[in-house]
């Protein structure tokens, strides 16, 4: 490490995403919770699911994926340093913070939103207008009736290939759009006339929304999709689950890609950036070649 640590020191992570966190709503969810069987704390068979599981399969998703996020709070006045802001359920917010989001949308930013956002005001006070509230023009839809989901539903067609795991859960929005692109429809004789996950295009950006709770496999597929629009996929998104790649810039201004192998088998990820020195052998690799990992070890490589 004395060796290497000059090179590793100081090392600088830029996100092209963000997860938009929100203490307010998380607690406003707690009280007024999406799941039909939701009970009080302390009382046996509580529902798992919630604000903060939604946050987290976000999350674990673009971990899976090797995409990397910041997280910005309610009080971030500009999110313009991001390609992409992921909203979930942003039931509790001001006007100021929508109108924010929706300039961030209208000037060319990218957001993917869910269920319950722009319902109530900083107050916890539900909105006098039509859910999104100040969001409709960006979100290019508007609702105001929604439902709790007694079962798993699939969508129709199974848009996002997700084969087994085409599934939403617990609660269901009956968007209607004013100028938004339906992506997907609920598989069912009632809920099936209105779309579950829409996109419009506002301005030079876009605002993709997710009415109902995905399945985990379902929201990494919708997550793709988004990254996939605005080329923030490649190579390194295509690797097998055990091997997760970070990388940023270290002092002497040169960028180092680490690869962790999280598996009890060797890997051999293709490197897929430019060539560079593996700084734990000296050995140097090409760009586009084989990096091997032993089990349970990792590679780091600096970049000429």
């Amino acid at each position: 490490m004395e060796k290497i640590g000059p090179h590793l020191v100081g090392l600088k992570i830029k996100s092209d995403v963000a997860i938009l966190w929100s203490r307010d709503s998380a607690n406003a969810i707690s009280f007024m919770p999406f799941t039909s069987n939701a009970l009080m704390p302390w009382e046996p068979g509580r529902a798992t699911a919630g604000y903060d599981s939604l946050v987290h399969q976000i999350h674990r998703a673009l971990y899976d994926m090797n995409v990397s996020a910041d997280f910005v709070f309610p009080e971030t006045k500009d999110f313009s340093a991001y390609k992409v802001l992921i909203v979930p359920a942003l039931y509790i917010a001001d006007d100021a913070l929508l109108q924010r989001i929706s300039d961030y949308v209208k000037s060319g930013g990218h957001v993917v939103m869910t269920f319950k956002s722009g319902f109530a005001n900083e107050n916890s006070a539900v909105r006098w207008v039509r859910a999104p509230g100040p969001l409709r023009e960006a979100a290019g839809f508007s609702y105001q009736e929604f439902s709790n989901l007694e079962k798993p539903l699939s969508l129709k067609g199974d848009p996002f290939h997700a084969g087994a795991d085409n599934k939403v859960s617990y609660w269901a929005e009956f968007l209607m759009p004013d100028h938004a692109k339906p992506l997907a429809y609920y598989d069912h004789p009632f809920f099936g006339k209105w779309p579950a996950i829409t996109e419009n295009h506002f301005g030079s950006g876009t605002l993709l929304y997710e009415g109902t709770y995905l399945s985990d496999a379902l929201q990494k597929a919708v997550l793709k999709h988004a990254l996939d629009a605005v080329a923030l996929t490649g190579p390194d998104q295509q690797l097998s689950a055990g091997i997760h790649v970070t990388q940023g810039v270290n002092r002497m201004g040169k960028r180092i890609h680490y690869y962790f192998n999280y598996s009890a088998a060797e890997a051999r990820p293709a490197y897929s950036h430019e060539a560079g020195t593996n700084l734990l052998d000296g050995k140097p690799i090409a760009k586009n070649a084989v990096l091997a990992v032993a089990p349970w070890d990792v590679a780091i490589v600096e970049e000429k």
